[in-house]
């Protein structure tokens, strides 16, 4: 086990980000904003005690939203360092997330969230008060404690109101919290981390006891977070942090921030020989780097991507499904030609509208995206990951024979047709776009299969489940614009 690692080196911090930025990529269930507010909120409980800001659920008053950014978010992701930019005029020190990285790999500041007397920033109150956060206004104490809320269907919630579009088996994150009339994005079996109380700028936060469970819901518990570049990331030019100490041991971080043992194996993965954390410690080894910002420290090359699918250019280019090649496994399967023979048949003049609009998102957003005669509808490249996607017309033809095509086919494309692309190391995000809302039954059941739910809606977007969307957003690929702000 490592002893210690540097936390005052520029170098590491740079490595560390991109790191990060890698592991978000391989990562799409990450809730980033998420941890981010957590692990502060953690640290501010761990080291505040009795005397926390944040009081807990039952108590008459809790602490205003905004002062959450400003009291216990910003300080805690303020850095100093000569060779970190400051805010313009005053210089006083910029906020630096853990996962706002740019195209270079390296962490974006951001401006702390009150500047001149104005909101700045909303990263921190998103991530307080709502779906894709960690707050919820029904986290009252009744109904944590009440295992059928927790359990089993969310329209169990008091404060959910309906918009009377939808029918209650496709809302999906649609119906709106009678709180703030932001749209409800709790799903059974996922507590909240805050108690959100009140409307706009009079809300308060408080505090409910913290569980594993909850941890769950933003780290995955299959892909746990690599702890070394996550501890440099802290606590490089984060002099609260740091204490003095020039380098820190992996245990130091567990009692600085007062996890227990089973939470922190829980949601780090601290073995030494983790891809991430072995770069980052290589990296350690080695003398420190003396160079300006401008300069960056060269990552392990990209993964080979290989050949198999049409590229697709143009964003407004209808599917053409040209032939290119495919997996020698599958080209040799003796049902191959019924199967391409069906494949056309599938292709109507609605299927390729629908993966047209569909399509079209991903490369606005500088995506790569295939596209294959013989096998699938639809395939997104990025970094060491992808997203294989199937249309289907479930509301034109027999749905549940539908939804049984799409489940084979993903299941079916993702071990033969990306056979070369997962030899390479990319991960898989399977997707299926329906050609309108489907029930809430079969959206449960892909969710439960690791497939996510998409459909066009009639502004030509991409619409779909909460959790679906949030996928898509962390790719930077437009979607359905959400309420809460207003993009």
């Amino acid at each position: 086990m490592v002893d210690a690692v540097p936390v005052q080196r520029y170098d590491l911090f740079v490595q560390a980000s991109r790191l990060l930025q890698r592991y978000r990529q391989l990562t799409p269930e990450l809730r980033p904003v998420g941890v981010e507010v957590a692990l502060a909120i953690q640290y501010h409980r761990a080291q505040a005690g009795s005397g926390s800001l944040l009081p807990w659920v039952g108590s008459p008053q809790g602490l205003p939203l905004q002062q959450v950014a400003q009291l216990i978010c910003d300080p805690f992701y303020s850095k100093t360092h000569p060779l970190l930019p400051t805010l313009p005029e005053s210089g006083d020190p910029l906020v630096w997330p853990l996962f706002n990285q740019g195209e270079n790999g390296l962490v974006r500041p951001l401006a702390p969230s009150a500047v001149g007397g104005k909101l700045a920033e909303r990263r921190w109150l998103k991530g307080c008060n709502s779906q894709e956060g960690i707050g919820c206004h029904a986290l009252a104490a009744h109904l944590w404690q009440d295992e059928r809320f927790l359990a089993e269907d969310r329209d169990l919630c008091p404060f959910r109101l309906y918009d009377g579009r939808y029918p209650l088996s496709v809302d999906q994150g649609r119906q709106t919290c009678g709180f703030d009339d932001h749209p409800c994005g709790w799903q059974p079996g996922h507590p909240k981390m805050l108690q959100v109380v009140g409307k706009g700028k009079q809300a308060e936060i408080l505090l409910p006891h913290w569980t594993d469970a909850m941890w769950a819901m933003l780290l995955p518990p299959h892909r746990p977070l690599p702890v070394y570049p996550l501890l440099v990331m802290l606590y490089f030019g984060q002099e609260t942090l740091q204490q003095g100490r020039s380098s820190l041991s992996i245990e130091q971080f567990r009692l600085d921030f007062q996890f227990s043992q089973a939470q922190f194996r829980l949601l780090f993965d601290t073995h030494p020989d983790h891809p991430l954390n072995r770069h980052l410690l290589t990296w350690a080894a080695q003398p420190e780097m003396h160079w300006g910002s401008a300069h960056l420290p060269q990552m392990p090359p990209l993964l080979h991507q290989p050949a198999g699918g049409r590229v697709v250019l143009d964003p407004d280019e209808p599917p053409q499904f040209r032939a290119s090649g495919i997996p020698h496994s599958a080209g040799t399967d003796p049902m191959m030609a019924e199967r391409r023979r069906r494949r056309q048949l599938e292709r109507s003049e609605r299927h390729n509208e629908i993966l047209h609009h569909f399509r079209r998102w991903f490369r606005l957003a500088g995506l790569e995206v295939r596209e294959d005669q013989h096998t699938f509808d639809f395939l997104a490249v990025a970094e060491g990951h992808l997203l294989l996607a199937e249309v289907k017309l479930l509301h034109h033809k027999d749905a549940a024979e539908s939804l049984q095509e799409v489940v084979g086919q993903l299941l079916y494309y993702e071990r033969f047709a990306l056979a070369p692309w997962l030899e390479q190391g990319f991960s898989v995000q399977k997707a299926a776009v329906f050609d309108g809302p489907p029930p809430d039954l079969y959206i449960d059941f892909l969710e439960d299969l690791g497939i996510a739910t998409y459909w066009i809606n009639e502004q030509q977007m991409i619409d779909g489940p909460e959790g679906s969307l949030r996928l898509l957003r962390q790719m930077e690929v437009r979607v359905r614009p959400d309420p809460e702000l207003g993009d």
